[in-house]
Formats: C-alpha cells, sequence, structure tokens
C-alpha cells in the first residue's frame, strides 16, 4: 500500500510533487492505516555515466541529491524514512525504458550518448541494485519488461541510431514467441541481487511484464508482486480490463506474492470525485482482489471525497486480511459478477459486480457464501455501514456502471451466520 508518481505525473516527476505526496499522507492519516511506501517511477535519472557505469540523478529536479560528483538519493530516502514511510525506485529489464521506447512526449529523457541513454539494468544488474539497496537505502524496486520487448533491430529508434538493438524476449502476443527461459533468467538475476544487497532489510520486488512470457507460472517464486495486464487508464473498460487479467488468477497469488491489475486510478477520469460510484467500484475490486493498493493520484489535491475511499479502514482490512485469500468468482456472467473473499476470522468478503451500461438485477445466495440455506446471514455494507440480513437469498439492484455493493460476511457459532455488509 501507497503512492507512486506515475499514474500522476507521468515523467514529469521531481522531489517537491513526491515530498509534497508523503505528506499528504501522514497529514491525511492515510501513513497510519497502511499506506507507507512511497514509489518514484520513471523520469528519475540524467543518465549512466561512462565509462564506470554509474547511474546519475537528475539533480535540477531531485535537488538533494546533489551531494557531488556521485550523486545519491540518500538524502531524500532518509528523510521520507524519517517520516514513518517506505521508499521505492523504478528500472527496466533491458538497456532502455518504456517511456523512452513507446512514449514519443516522455518528459526528462535520459541524456548523452547511446550508452549513456541506456539507464535499465541490463547488463548492469549487480551494479544498479547495490547502489539502489546499498547507498541509496531503497525499500521498494519495480522492473518494467519494455526493454526487453520494444528494441528489435527494425524498430524505428534502432535504425534512426537513437537506442541498441535487443533481440526481444517477450512477445506480447504469443508465448511461443517468447523467450521464457531468457527473460525468467534476467528478473531472477534481479532477485539474486537483492537478497545480496539488501541485507536483512525486507524489500519488496514489483514485476512489471503484463502477463507475457508466462509470468504467471513463475512470477510468484520470483517477485512480491506481478502486473498481469498493460497499463490501466481512467477509463471504466479499461479497468474492467485489468480486472479480468485477475479474477482467474487466485491460484497464482499467495503472501509474499501477490496479482497486480496495475495501480489505482481513483481520483482521475471516470474515477474522479464526479464519479464517486465507479471509483468506489473500482478500490473495492481491487481490495477484494489483493492487488497492491497504489494510489497514482496528486495528492495535493485530495478531497474529503476522494479521502473517504482511500481511507476507508473497512475496505482496506479486506485488502491486507492475515489470510490472504483472493477472492473467487462464486457466480459470472457478461453482466454481473459475484466475487466472494474467505478471511481470516471465518467471515466473508462479498463484491456484486455490474458490468453493464444499464441498471442490473443480482441475486446473493447462502450457497454462494457457502453457507447453509437455513441460517441468518447478516451483511454490512462497508460502505454505507448499513446493516441487513437474509436467508437463502437476497435481490439486489446494481446501478449502471456501478459495483460498490461491498460486503463482509460473519459466520457465528451455533450455526447462525451473520453477515456485515
Amino acid at each position: 500500500m501507497g503512492w507512486s508518481s506515475w499514474n500522476a505525473f507521468n515523467s514529469d516527476v521531481d522531489e517537491e510533487k513526491v515530498l509534497a505526496s508523503a505528506q499528504a499522507l501522514i497529514d491525511t492519516k492515510l501513513r497510519d492505516i497502511g499506506y507507507r511506501y512511497v514509489n518514484i517511477d520513471d523520469g528519475w535519472w540524467l543518465k549512466r555515466r561512462q565509462p564506470d557505469g554509474r547511474l546519475l540523478i537528475r539533480t535540477s529536479h531531485f535537488p538533494s541529491a546533489a551531494t557531488g560528483a556521485d550523486t545519491s538519493f540518500r538524502p531524500f530516502t532518509d528523510r521520507l524514512h524519517a517520516m514513518g514511510l517506505k521508499v521505492g525506485i523504478y528500472s527496466d529489464i533491458g538497456r532502455n525504458t518504456c517511456g523512452q521506447i513507446y512514449t514519443p512526449d516522455f518528459k526528462n529523457q535520459p541524456e548523452g550518448s547511446v550508452a549513456e541513454r541506456e539507464v535499465g539494468l541490463y547488463g548492469h544488474v549487480d551494479q544498479d541494485i547495490r547502489l539502489f539497496f546499498a547507498e541509496w537505502n531503497f525499500d521498494f524496486l519495480k522492473v518494467d519488461g519494455c526493454g526487453a520487448r520494444g528494441l528489435p533491430v527494425d524498430a524505428p529508434r534502432v535504425k534512426s541510431g537513437l537506442y541498441r538493438a535487443l533481440t526481444p524476449l517477450v512477445d506480447m502476443q504469443s508465448l511461443g514467441g517468447s523467450d521464457i527461459a531468457g527473460i525468467r533468467r534476467l528478473y531472477e538475476q534481479v532477485r539474486t541481487a537483492l537478497h545480496t544487497h539488501a541485507g536483512d532489510r525486507a524489500y519488496v520486488y514489483s514485476l512489471c511484464l503484463w502477463g507475457a512470457g508466462d509470468v504467471r507460472a513463475w512470477g510468484k517464486d520470483v517477485g512480491n508482486t506481478s502486473r498481469t495486464s498493460d497499463d490501466i487508464q481512467p477509463v471504466w473498460p479499461r479497468m474492467l480490463t485489468n480486472l479480468d487479467t485477475v479474477t482467474h488468477r487466485a491460484l497464482y497469488a499467495h503472501p509474499g506474492s501477490w496479482n497486480d491489475p496495475d495501480m489505482l486510478f481513483v481520483g482521475t477520469g471516470d474515477f474522479d470525485a464526479a464519479h464517486g460510484a465507479e471509483a468506489r467500484s473500482h478500490f473495492a475490486l481491487w481490495a477484494m482482489l489483493n492487488a497492491p493498493l497504489i494510489i497514482g493520484y496528486d495528492l495535493r489535491k485530495l478531497t474529503s471525497d476522494l479521502l473517504a475511499i482511500f481511507g476507508n479502514a473497512d475496505i482496506v482490512a479486506l485488502n491486507q486480511d492475515a489470510a490472504g485469500n483472493q477472492a473467487v468468482l462464486a457466480y459470472d456472467s457478461s453482466e454481473v459478477q459475484t466475487f466472494v473473499k474467505t478471511l481470516a476470522d471465518g467471515s466473508k468478503g462479498v463484491a456484486l459486480l455490474n458490468r453493464t451500461a444499464s441498471p442490473a438485477k443480482a441475486v446473493l445466495t447462502a450457497e454462494q457464501l457457502k453457507m447453509l440455506p437455513t441460517a441468518d446471514v447478516r451483511l454490512k455494507d462497508l460502505w454505507t455501514k448499513k446493516e441487513q440480513s437474509f436467508r437463502k437469498e437476497i435481490g439486489v439492484t446494481l446501478a449502471q456502471v456501478v459495483a460498490d455493493d461491498q460486503r463482509r460476511i460473519e459466520h457465528r457459532p451455533q450455526g447462525e451466520v451473520r453477515a456485515r455488509l
């Protein structure tokens, strides 16, 4: 749980923006309910110095890093650690990053020669991980995969001389066209370096391979989170697409390694303050699926309505439940889905999702909850805190493009079942 710069600022990230967002986590008490990671995404680097290969920080944007010829994030991470937070950084498994390869108007592009612009991990894994963790003292690392995908010999930016070619290891459209062993080996090299240079400190290793390269099979054994889709966008259909990449992968997730449908876009586009139901739905679904709750919003603009979503401790508790069970589909159709999550105390979390653009009828049954049809099921709505009960089944009307019926169900002794919404 925490915050990342990417969805809020893209690559136009700087120290002031990050520190302001960190301070907002403290001032709003979001840190106190678990939002502890403050992560810098793409856009922080200036270049890879030659000939020693040391990464240099863009000190015009991160002035505290201007510590001499060898720029350093250590003053920055020390400051955030003193605030009771953890700090994350971004890299790519290839020579170049996603922003360099795929974003024509990418701000803060690495500068210099072809070699100086190669800021990714490829060929520098041990050197960079030692820098990030032993010297700069980061706690979180996101490793993208664009550099191992987007620079074949016939790529326009290779042919123009901007970047060197790297034979693609990942084919987004074909598992057979991917070098599964090769891409896994690169990510495992990073894991080995983390074990070496993070020492006894806890860290999070986030794999960003978008579900390609058969990462669903091996990601759980290599990293702590694994992206299941392309980047999320602040539109309802795209959120559903990212959701769908996770819903049938419950068996690939477990404590210590989670499915990741990408950062939250609550606060922007279809999930802004004017679309509260959609925003609540997005947040609740991510919580039910044990997805990382990483805020992707400029927290300097946080409203009370958005804070009420991010700060709903009951919904956060579903995400952080000690059992670590990802919600599974108890009912699935093209119109309505019912997600059920078994919690550590034996209670259940439930989310009813209307996927259509029209109001829909849903039925929640005791059978879907694996409960007796003759027992009382008590429900508590975790948004409104209202309670009700039913036996056998209950009908629910879901509004259009809304999935905000978020429920918690508890199993009581002597055969009584109490559900809390």
